[in-house]
């Protein structure tokens, strides 16, 4: 795993950095000398946001191919969203209503589920990345900046809500998959070293999301790369992503939430050990 933030900057400029352009395609470099090396037969790159919002979109994916070998499809956000449940839903206990969240660095994928099954699912434009771009310029944040941050994020999931919160019931099993999730999860924890097996279906009631935003609001950008759990990459996102985690909550009324391991990467995985692609 690597995060090279290949949407940073799009909402500004709608196309990919240079630069994280760069270093996404040095670390898929990596990722090709270890397919060769144990000769691993089939292969499924997928592109999402920044792949589907940038205008040089195509640039991109004929560099990976051309320097890499590996062909990227660019995914639609239903499609996202499927796999995602695919990978959640191959872990997850069984439920007989759940809501499924998985917050990326350009788009927020949500799946509501019965007895274990899709039943509606979607993607809202809004992410970690953009957010902290569009708010957040003070080290630590001030106060105005979560204000603000906070009010884009009651317009984007009022929006949801008015959608799909009539779906929501209280039985509804709140379940939260991706980088954010699982970095809130490793910090709960104090985490030195990932564990897959610690931070698979770890619970977090709400007020401890809430003691720990708290916590890493104050905090300046060096002293939270510093903290056990928080990988140094994730140190200024992790910022909106807790307040962004925290609103779901509030808004469609959960009181804890489960963390999954599994996500779009295992979804991936199953669909392509199914039928090949």
């Amino acid at each position: 795993m690597a995060i090279t933030r290949l949407a940073a900057g799009i909402n500004r400029t709608c196309l990919l950095n240079t630069e994280n352009m760069g270093k996404s395609v040095s670390v898929l470099k990596e990722f090709a000398c270890l397919i060769s090396e144990y000769k691993v037969t089939r292969i499924k790159a997928v592109g999402t946001s920044a792949l589907r919002e940038a205008k040089n979109s195509e640039e991109f994916i004929k560099r990976v191919l051309s320097e890499t070998g590996i062909k990227v499809d660019i995914i639609s956000g239903h499609e996202e969203a499927e796999l995602t449940a695919m990978g959640v839903l191959f872990d997850a206990p069984e439920a007989g209503s759940s809501f499924i969240i998985d917050i990326g660095g350009g788009s927020t994928e949500w799946v509501l589920c019965k007895n274990s099954s899709p039943v509606e699912m979607g993607t809202i434009s809004t992410g970690v990345v953009k957010l902290f771009e569009h708010h957040i310029k003070s080290d630590p944040p001030s106060k105005g900046e979560i204000v603000s941050l906070k009010k884009e994020m009651d317009i984007v999931l009022g929006k949801l809500k008015v959608k799909s919160g009539h779906l929501i019931k209280a039985n509804t099993v709140f379940i939260g998959t991706a980088g954010t999730i699982t970095t809130i999860a490793a910090i709960d924890l104090g985490l030195e070293k990932y564990s897959h097996e610690k931070i698979r279906m770890h619970r977090m009631p709400l007020q401890k999301l809430c003691d720990i935003s708290e916590m890493l609001v104050r905090m300046p950008l060096m002293e939270r790369k510093q903290l056990r759990g928080l990988e140094p990459e994730r140190a200024d996102l992790i910022i909106p992503g807790i307040l962004f985690t925290i609103k779901i909550m509030e808004i469609f009324g959960f009181k804890d939430m489960l963390v999954s391991d599994n996500g779009l990467l295992e979804g991936a995985l199953i669909r392509l050990s199914a039928n090949g692609s």
